[in-house]
């Protein structure tokens, strides 16, 4: 019998955002200060490898001790990691999953590279996150 002055221990959850293509964009907004990092790591192609994908999602998936978890992919431009990337990234969840959890997947994009790609976002239930005023200020250059 435990101890009645033991507090249960607390749900272990945490989040973390995947910048599978590092600082890469393909716009060049005036007001991003994120493109600048790429000179921070000279000769890197800026793709998360795929053995890197799959440690990556096994090691997320053990370590949360909850009933669902949401993977959030943002960059630079996600979407340059290209669409056979992230048919991988859900290969790589339900091969992981432990039974009973619950997977989402966020992302945000400037999404000038979508196309196709909608119909599996809503197949695997997506939640997309739109920056319009990216493409605003690349036009605006």
């Amino acid at each position: 019998m435990g101890d009645l002055n033991t507090a249960p221990a607390p749900i272990r959850a945490f989040h973390i955002m995947a910048k599978p293509a590092g600082a890469i964009c393909n716009l060049d907004c005036k007001y991003c200060y994120f493109l600048s990092k790429e000179m921070m790591y000279p000769g890197s192609r800026f793709r998360m490898a795929d053995e890197l994908l799959e440690t990556f999602v096994k090691q997320y998936i053990e370590a949360q001790k909850v009933p669902e978890m949401t993977f959030a992919w943002q960059g630079g431009e996600p979407t340059l990691m290209g669409l056979d990337f992230f048919k991988r990234v859900i290969h790589y969840q339900q091969k992981h999953a432990k039974p009973g959890l619950t997977i989402h997947n966020a992302l945000q994009t400037n999404s000038t590279l979508l196309d196709d790609w909608c119909r599996f976002f809503k197949e695997h239930n997506f939640l997309i996150g739109i920056s319009l005023d990216g493409a605003q200020a690349a036009l605006s250059r």
